[in-house]
């Protein structure tokens, strides 16, 4: 009777072997599939954090070289502005210069002379 539940449930045993089997290599299969997405999708966030990283220095630069640009810009301005201040403040004391050399400074009014002055 051995013999026979033997016969009989080697066909189960060999099939519940190669089940296993398959099981085994299915899990193995799947594991090592999840660990390969895994690195791609490592992979693709680096490359994705190394392009903003290198687009953001870029704009950081360009950002960098505008107001470098403007503070430049408004350095000439200024310095031509300080030009004409001083070219008028010359001019200024040049007319009152000439204003205290007319005859009849302490009479305050306006001559012939002095209006000439005015029109300059």
């Amino acid at each position: 009777m051995t013999a026979w539940i033997t016969k009989a449930s080697t066909p189960f045993l060999v099939a519940a072997a190669l089940f296993l089997a398959g099981t085994l290599c299915a899990y193995l299969a799947v594991s090592k599939v999840a660990g390969m997405i895994g690195e791609a999708a490592r992979t693709a966030t680096e490359s994705r954090d190394a392009h903003w990283t290198a687009e953001i220095e870029k704009a950081n630069a360009f950002a960098a070289k505008k107001q470098t640009d403007q503070a430049l810009h408004a350095l000439r301005i200024e310095t031509e502005a300080n030009e004409r201040v001083r070219a008028l403040e010359a001019k200024n004391a040049e007319l009152e210069k000439q204003n205290a050399a007319l005859p009849g400074a302490d009479i305050g009014g306006l001559d012939r002379d002095r209006v000439r002055l005015l029109a300059r």
